[in-house]
């Protein structure tokens, strides 16, 4: 009797076979009856026989589980799985919410009980145009005439641009669907969705995009097609990548049974809509309201504004308290007050809203019944920064037909104290998928730079987000006493992405929806979706700052022009052709190399023949950091030594001195200092290190204070690096400074705090608001030009104009650094560079100011046309004068001429005579009167030095220096009736 316990083999091989047998005699005649037709056109035999492994598997064991295979490399994968369609395909997309999905293509079985997706992540490789799949495909088009020969050419320049796969299941009328599909989206930022009815039953709703989001786009429309309900049976995505774009092109069919999309307007209007600003918005938290309670889309995407900008208000209260993610939770747990909250926006803000006034009394009361029944401080003071924002917005696009962004201006009013002794003139806030942003001015008519702020963590985006205003608020009020010079005032533009968004779609939602809110329409100062509080138009002039690059300039102005914005040419500066490209003329490095050398000179170093030495943030790959090290090597060839530089890779040593020659190397390639070639170190312990290890990112971090130097150039670097809390790590254990002296390239490296500290240790520190000033000058000429004359024009004068453009900014920059030295030396140092600094800054603004308002009165020197004529024409650069004098005085607004000629006028006399001078003046005779004669005396002072320079008096050196010195302070001082 045989052993119970000993396995019959045979009997259980036969068992096993028999089971699996019974399964597959199953499963392969359903599976070919089930699967639809274009299975089979696209998968291979071997798919398919992998794919019956797994479903016969899965029957065979009586397990509804989803299969998974994966290419070796993790770029390809094929999900089997039974169970309800659309929560199966989320289920699957959700561990690819962060990465690119190049091609997806999704089917289920014709009675619903299996589901395959096939993926694929990039980036990917684009067809091989040797490849057999590429030599059929032709063919198939050839032999079909699907397009005229002349468009043969792009229809395979399109084919080029798509994945292997695309041309593995080629088909020539999606083919053919698809490359006209592209034509028609190419360069356009709306998104193209179409709805078609087809022969099968089925409807094919289409989504067509160019310049898609790198990752999350494709799991987020299948969300929006489950929150509505949407029967998918099918889903095919591809991504096209081309040199100059990239699109994608996806086709969800769906099943058409007792109801269709086609057939409920309504239900088909909101997929349509929400599909269309899927590129637009990011998943949040607050999305919630949609899933639970049916908010549209819309009504959140007001309400996550409002959350942003509270968050901004109230994190300086406390810090803990007020995070991102505690006003989302307590605004999820009143939703009675959220509710309220978007009727009063709409309330305030629905152009198409009829008795608005008792509509906001309404639900204005209903808010303040509410608030005052609630007991929680935190939630209160949540809810009260929110309605405070929808009360201080006196414009809004909200309400603007396929906008990209939500844009806000803000009265200034929601402030509790002034920037540095200023209240800003205007805020612009930004809502854009996964960011926010600001844009401060302190003028009606401002300059200053975009930038955007990019992170690799949420907690890092969290940390920025804490001080985005502040920040944004500092900039804008360093850039009005920087730009003294110029007839726009000061402003700055900051924009914070969180780790998973796509920086191009990010900026362009960013700069339309700004752009929504500044064009006029007919009479109005903005079109008619805007309700509007302010009543006035406003012009914006932005620059390029931190990570705008050459393509994102030329896109926002050919955005511009497109928009119709009246000065698309002076939108933006820097442009390609007819613009100054900064990093390309080291323009703004040129204003800091005036300072450096005053400043070198001060500490009694002569550049020409004394060696000194120079640590820098900011590496070879930054604007301001390369022109500083190609400006040096030109200037100082065997004096000046860059023993140091840190920027984000890391940093490199050298006491003897960087090698030059391979810092101008790694400067052309934009490479950063990791990059640093370790063989061309020569002095002793001299490293570079990549900030890839603890190691590596504690020397990045605090080279800038350890390393002793002459001078501390911050060329790079985040605000406030240099701070109350760390300014004693630049003293060494003596309480000596690593530097003498400080010029910041970078704009508030230091704090206010920290620099006055430094200074009251001997520091000499030439603050950005001086130090850097060139870049916001050069770009202020840029966009006068764009504003007098036609782009053809400006690309005929572009090498001349660009020659003299650098000679004034080293003009300007010198005038600023004489009257900053010759102040300091006249206190007898007692008076910091940083105050002399701020006080020539307010001394040109203030005086410009009055002139700007005498002349708005009627009175002062402004008044006089020739005056401003003369005015503007020695301001600008000999060949806009030469050629385009006329255009100058007929095409430029009127309010930017007489800014300009204040300006001018004011830091003409400043930079002359100085800044305590004019203090002394203007406390016993009005402003406009002082500048007034002073211009008048600058006239006869001129004649005077020309009658002197060529008469044959004896000692006339002396009486020229004599009349330079001290001529115009007399003249006007007799013509005020004080000498």
């Amino acid at each position: 009797m045989p052993d119970a316990h000993v396995p019959d083999t045979e009997a259980t091989l036969a068992a096993l076979t028999s089971h699996y047998v019974t399964a597959a005699e199953e499963v392969v005649p359903w599976f070919f009856a089930n699967m639809p037709e274009f299975y089979f056109r696209t998968h291979p035999p071997k798919d398919r026989l992998m794919h019956l492994k797994a479903v016969v598997a899965g029957r065979f064991t009586g397990e509804a589980r989803t299969v998974v295979f994966s290419s070796p490399d993790g770029t390809r994968h094929t999900f089997i799985s039974p169970g309800r369609w659309i929560k199966e395909f989320l289920n699957v997309l959700a561990p690819f919410e962060h990465v690119c999905i190049e091609c997806l293509q999704a089917m289920s079985s014709a009675d619903e009980g299996l589901r395959i997706i096939d993926l694929t992540t990039g980036p990917g490789l684009r067809v091989n145009p040797r490849g057999g799949d590429w030599r059929r495909a032709m063919a198939e088009i050839k032999r079909q005439k699907l397009v005229p020969d002349e468009d043969m050419p792009a229809l395979s320049a399109f084919l080029r641009s798509a994945g292997p796969d695309y041309l593995a299941r080629f088909e020539a009328a999606r083919v053919l669907r698809h490359f006209e599909a592209s034509r028609r989206i190419s360069r356009r930022e709306k998104v193209e969705v179409g709805l078609e009815q087809l022969p099968s039953g089925e409807e094919r709703l289409t989504v067509y995009m160019a310049s898609p989001p790198a990752a999350g786009i494709v799991p987020r429309l299948v969300r929006i097609l489950a929150r509505h309900a949407v029967d998918i049976t099918r889903a095919y995505c591809d991504r096209f990548v081309s040199e100059d774009e990239t699109l994608l092109l996806c086709s969800f069919y769906v099943r058409c049974g007792e109801v269709c999309l086609s057939r409920e307007p309504e239900r088909l209007k909101s997929v349509q809509d929400a599909l269309r600003m899927a590129k637009w918005r990011a998943p949040h938290a607050l999305e919630e309201l949609i899933e639970e309670d049916g908010w549209s889309s819309e009504r959140v995407e007001w309400l996550q504004a409002m959350c942003e900008f509270a968050h901004q208000t109230l994190v300086k209260r406390d810090l803990h308290a007020f995070t991102s993610e505690n006003i989302v939770r307590a605004v999820l747990a009143r939703r009675d007050a959220a509710a309220l909250l978007a009727d009063l926006f709409a309330a305030r803000f629905d152009p198409e809203l009829r008795e608005r006034e008792a509509e906001i009394a309404r639900v204005e009361k209903r808010l303040t019944d509410l608030l005052g029944l609630e007991d929680n401080d935190t939630t209160r003071r949540i809810i009260e920064a929110m309605r405070s924002f929808i009360v201080r917005t006196l414009r809004t696009n909200a309400f603007v037909p396929g906008r990209l962004g939500l844009s806000f201006r803000l009265d200034p009013d929601f402030l509790d104290e002034p920037i540095a002794g200023q209240w800003p003139y205007g805020v612009y806030f930004f809502h854009v998928p996964h960011g926010l942003g600001f844009h401060i001015r302190f003028r009606d008519t401002a300059r200053g730079g975009l930038r955007i702020v990019p992170t690799k963590s949420q907690a890092r985006f969290e940390l920025e987000s804490n001080r985005l205003f502040d920040e944004c608020a500092a900039l804008a009020r360093t850039q009005q006493d920087k730009n003294k010079d110029i007839p726009e005032g000061g402003a700055k533009a900051v924009l914070l992405l969180g780790p998973q968004a796509d920086p191009d779609v990010a900026l362009r939602a960013m700069v339309d929806s700004f752009l929504d809110l500044l064009l006029p329409e007919g009479e109005a100062p903005v079109r008619r979706e805007v309700t509007d509080y302010l009543g006035s138009r406003e012009i914006i002039f932005l620059g390029p700052d931190e990570n705008i690059t050459p393509e994102r300039i030329a896109w926002i102005v050919e955005r511009a022009a497109l928009r119709g914005y009246q000065w698309p040419q002076a939108f933006m500066s820097s442009k390609s052709e007819t613009g100054i490209n900064h990093k390309q003329y080291a323009v703004t490095s040129r204003g800091v190399v005036v300072f450096l050398e005053a400043l070198l000179r001060a500490l009694g170093i002569d550049p020409e023949r004394d060696p000194f030495s120079l640590k820098m943030t900011g590496g070879p790959r930054g604007d301001v950091a390369s022109g500083v090290m190609k400006l040096m090597a030109e200037r100082w060839p065997g004096t000046g030594r860059i023993v140091a530089v840190a920027d984000g890779s890391g940093s490199a040593c050298d006491m003897q001195g960087l090698d030059m020659g391979e810092l101008l190397r790694l400067a052309a390639a934009e490479q950063s200092i990791a990059a640093f070639d370790p063989a061309r170190l020569r002095g002793e312990g001299a490293w570079v290190r990549r900030a890839d290890t603890p190691e590596g990112v504690r020397l990045r971090n605090t080279l800038h204070d350890v390393v002793p130097a002459d001078v501390f150039l911050p060329a790079g670097g985040r605000p406030d690096t240099i701070n109350v809390r760390n300014w004693r790590a630049f003293l060494d254990g003596e309480g000596r400074p690593s530097a003498r002296g400080v010029v910041e390239g970078a704009n508030i490296f230091l704090s206010d705090e920290a620099r006055e500290l430094l200074e009251e240790n001997g520091v000499l520190i030439i603050p950005g608001a001086s130090a850097n000033k060139t870049g916001v000058i050069c770009s202020s000429y840029e966009i006068l030009s764009g504003l007098a004359a036609d782009e053809a024009d400006l690309r005929s004068v572009h090498a001349r104009f660009v020659r003299e453009v650098m000679d004034i900014l080293m003009l300007r920059a010198g005038n600023e650094a004489a009257a900053l030295f010759a102040e300091h030396r006249a206190s007898g140092g007692r008076r910091t560079l940083s105050v002399i600094s701020r006080q020539i800054s307010e001394a040109v603004n203030g005086l410009a100011d009055r002139l700007l308002a005498a002349q708005a009165r009627g009175e002062g020197p402004l008044c006089d046309a020739k005056l401003v004529r003369d005015l503007v024409m020695e301001y600008c650069p000999e060949v806009l004068v030469e050629r385009f004098a006329q255009q100058l005085m007929e095409r430029v607004p009127e309010g930017h001429l007489l800014a300009l000629a204040a300006h001018y006028a004011a830091a003409s006399l400043v930079y002359a005579e100085g800044p305590t001078w004019l203090e002394r003046m203007t406390a016993v005779r009005d402003p406009a009167e002082v500048a007034a004669v002073w211009l008048a005396g600058r006239a006869e002072a001129r004649e005077l030095l020309r009658s002197v320079r060529h008469s044959r008096l004896p000692g006339r050196e002396a009486l020229d220096e004599i009349v330079r010195s001290a001529g115009l302070k007399h003249l006007t001082m007799r013509g005020l009736g004080l000498g």
